[in-house]
């Protein structure tokens, strides 16, 4: 009898030992999951904070449809057109195949223009008006056109 009681008593010690060591790997479990949802919580404050909500203020007339005017042109090569010996209008066209996207160019400023491909086509190297929505750096076309007789003057 003595020898049963011993054996019972190894056999609750060894179940014991079971349950402690699956306890032990369920905390474990739980604060290393916690410490790293942590770490990934603080990193992501980290990262969105050094960017800004643009304010009511940004916002103002950024996609309302205004007129720009300028030069219709590749991002490749800008107004220039200096890596070709073709002329602006079939150099634009050609970038553009290629790859390049459409731009339009006055003075410094410098836009990407999305919209109808065969009206830029229409129209690459040439000075056109453009009523267009801003969206960051990139206008959203809504009608282009040749400028007024009066401004060519």
């Amino acid at each position: 009898m003595e020898q049963q009681n011993a054996e019972q008593q190894n056999v609750e010690q060894q179940n014991r030992s079971w349950l402690r060591l699956i306890g032990f790997f369920a905390v474990t479990t739980l604060a290393w999951s916690l410490a790293l949802a942590a770490v990934l919580a603080g990193a992501t404050v980290v990262v969105a904070g050094g960017e800004s909500s643009p304010t009511p203020e940004d916002q103002v007339g950024q996609h309302l449809p205004s007129q720009y005017s300028g030069v219709i042109t590749d991002a490749h090569c800008g107004p220039k057109h200096s890596d070709s010996g073709k002329g602006a209008s079939e150099c634009a066209r050609m970038c553009v195949r290629n790859g390049s996207r459409y731009t339009i160019v006055d003075g410094d400023k410098k836009y990407e223009v999305v919209g109808n491909v065969a009206e830029f086509d229409e129209f690459a190297g040439q000075r056109v008006n453009l009523i267009a929505q801003l969206h960051g750096n990139t206008l959203k076309v809504i009608s282009i056109s040749p400028p007024a007789i009066a401004e060519k003057q």
